[in-house]
């Protein structure tokens, strides 16, 4: 064999490794044969955001681009504020979600949701209140009831659809089940929006996932402090619709693969977030 075609024969293998697993694929498990169509709410840095060059970024931007590639196939993003995303995969506008979404019991019902990252949430306020402070140990959420209860009355912006709003909602309700004000809750349709909503004096405290808050102080505005940080730890997840396991599977396989070759600790540590003990989802 010469050594030209020796180079052309590895470049086959190369080839013919990168698309295995899109070509393990069935049929009507991607909405287009070689491309696989994800939907992230970009207004929602770092987890995913438009850069000040005007291009997409994040942790998920970095995680989802490095597994298709690992997948053996190109990527296609839709960018759509946070409550239109579950409906949008419902409707079959793209084959996936690559977001800040938790995983909870309702959304297992119809997506298969596999676990990639984790983190908890936390309250942003400005770097003299003493709002949402209290003596709290991550991963006892009772602990975190005091810290709550200095909200009594006071007005808190929130992502309206996600996991926060729900928790927030469900502090105020047992605050005033022992006789506090309720916690005035200002729900926006995306973090950017609840992030604003404190920073422009509508609201003294936004309640945030724990990295989107970390992010906006540590890169924008250094005149807030997270009184609090971890409440409700959970896992974060890579959602398609629950008839599509050969997706799940593949996505599933695909981040074994990006853990293997040390590329899923690389994009961690550089957003600043937890591995989750196991890729494996709820079928």
């Amino acid at each position: 064999m010469t050594k030209h075609s020796m180079y052309f024969a590895i470049i086959l293998t190369m080839l013919s490794v990168a698309s295995a697993e899109a070509d393990e694929l069935p049929k009507g498990a991607l909405l287009q044969s070689g491309e696989i169509a994800m939907a992230a709410d970009f207004a929602a840095a770092p987890n995913q955001f438009i850069n000040k060059d005007g291009k997409m970024d994040g942790l998920n931007y970095d995680l989802c681009g490095g597994l298709a590639e690992k997948m053996g196939l190109k990527i296609q993003w839709t960018n759509l504020a946070f409550p239109g995303l579950v409906p949008g995969l419902q409707a079959r506008r793209f084959d996936g979600l690559c977001t800040a979404i938790f995983v909870n019991p309702d959304r297992l019902k119809i997506m298969n949701m596999v676990p990639y990252v984790q983190w908890g949430e936390g309250m942003m306020v400005a770097k003299d209140s003493d709002l949402g402070k209290c003596d709290f140990k991550s991963g006892d959420n009772a602990s975190y009831n005091a810290c709550f209860d200095t909200l009594a009355g006071k007005s808190v912006s929130v992502a309206a659809s996600g996991t926060t709003n729900k928790n927030l909602k469900d502090h105020s309700q047992r605050m005033v089940a022992k006789g506090l004000a309720p916690i005035d809750i200002r729900a926006f349709d995306s973090n950017s929006e609840a992030i604003q909503a404190i920073a422009s004096g509508q609201t003294v405290a936004a309640y945030l996932n724990d990295p989107q808050a970390a992010y906006h102080i540590n890169n924008t505005n250094k005149n807030f402090k997270l009184s609090f940080t971890g409440y409700a730890s959970n896992q974060l997840a890579l959602a398609v619709m629950k008839d599509n396991t050969a997706l799940a599977d593949a996505l599933v396989k695909g981040l074994e693969a990006l853990k293997a070759d040390g590329s899923y600790a690389k994009i961690l540590a550089k957003w600043g977030v937890a591995e989750v003990p196991s890729f494996a989802y709820a079928k």
